[in-house]
């Protein structure tokens, strides 16, 4: 099961619930930052030290991953198979520096 800590208002969150959207992955969203609190907990803080969102948990590869491109790259890669991933490391670095400069 993928869980997903962030709110809805987030644009850093937003691209991760549209990357989970498209590859129709199951997820759980638990609110987090900002007027719903939760990030500054002792729980959250033990999963990202930041205290910031978005924070992903993926059960079925025992991974906690925070920072919203680093989680787009890895559904991509882990899901998105033909889809979101390009196999071609030249074609694929073109289009994460568009995501990474925006």
């Amino acid at each position: 099961m993928i869980t997903l800590w962030g709110r809805n208002n987030s644009t850093n969150v937003k691209k991760v619930l549209l990357t989970l959207e498209e590859l129709e992955l199951p997820y759980e969203q638990i609110l987090a930052g900002r007027e719903f609190g939760i990030n500054h907990d002792t729980d959250f803080l033990a999963m990202n030290p930041n205290g910031l969102v978005p924070l992903l948990r993926d059960d079925e590869s025992d991974l906690i991953l925070w920072e919203s491109n680093a989680i787009v790259r890895y559904l991509a890669a882990q899901y998105g198979q033909k889809r979101l991933w390009i196999d071609s490391p030249a074609r694929r670095a073109e289009a994460e520096k568009w995501m990474d400069w925006a």
